[in-house]
């Protein structure tokens, strides 16, 4: 799942994670993020800091809280010294903004080999 509000970023990390097999659920706006999770309790979370009707680290916490607290989420953010916040908010890893499409792969495919080995 990829929690964005930049339209173009969106649609670029759908199009670049499609190209490697991955089924996508694009949200932009944080009011549909918990009832989706719950709905589709995906493998990964890519959540934004900042977005429409909401806050990504607030709502970090809230998955974290729940039941579906095994779930990775990985915050992304071009906002200067909140990396720490994200880890403190339950992150399981953090992408400052902008950020190579190579790191994230290779965080996926880490998360992957994790999934298989576990």
């Amino acid at each position: 799942m990829i929690v964005e509000d930049d339209l173009d970023l969106l649609h670029g990390l759908r199009f670049l994670l499609q190209a490697y097999h991955c089924k996508i659920c694009p949200l932009s706006d944080a009011d549909e993020i918990l009832k989706t999770v719950s709905l589709l309790q995906p493998d990964l979370i890519l959540l934004d800091i900042k977005l429409d009707h909401g806050n990504g680290l607030d709502t970090c916490r809230e998955i974290k809280n729940s039941y579906l607290k095994t779930t990775p989420v990985y915050i992304m953010s071009g906002l200067p010294d909140v990396e720490k916040n994200s880890y403190e908010a339950g992150a399981d890893f953090f992408l400052a903004k902008p950020f190579d499409s190579e790191t994230l792969l290779a965080k996926i495919k880490e998360l992957e080999n994790t999934s298989i080995s576990g």
